[in-house]
């Protein structure tokens, strides 16, 4: 039988991850402010940057699947703005009001579109999903 998650379901799982997006707001608060002050404040980055891994990892190990869908591909979209932060910090307040605008229209998007799955051409959300 195919192992289907390396992080199964566990007590306190959405308490986790709760925690995890309320450190990644406020860290991610903390990156704003320090663009709009442009006064280095790097231990915000940090919380971000942690928080957001965890995250991550806490998504994709809990269900494959994750990585073809429209959520997943938002992250990966995320990060190439972040990586665009850091080539050209000219344009900070823009990559970052892109960054909030695409978390906050992906996480009310409806589910039809979350959870759309690129590879198989329809919303996914499961690995049992995947079959017929």
């Amino acid at each position: 039988m195919m192992k289907k998650a390396l992080i199964p379901d566990f007590t306190g799982k959405r308490w986790l991850k709760i925690g995890l997006r309320t450190l990644h707001l406020i860290g991610f608060a903390g990156v704003f402010a320090t663009a709009l002050n442009e006064v280095p404040q790097p231990e915000f980055w940090l919380i971000t940057i942690v928080s957001g891994l965890g995250l991550l990892a806490l998504e994709a190990m809990s269900n494959f699947i994750w990585f073809v869908q429209v959520r997943g591909f938002v992250i990966y979209l995320k990060m190439g703005l972040l990586f665009a932060l850091y080539v050209l910090p000219e344009y900070a307040l823009i990559w970052l009001i892109l960054i909030i605008t695409i978390s906050g229209v992906i996480s009310h998007a409806p589910s039809s579109i979350r959870y759309y799955s690129f590879i198989h051409g329809r919303k996914v959300t499961s690995l049992k999903d995947t079959k017929g």
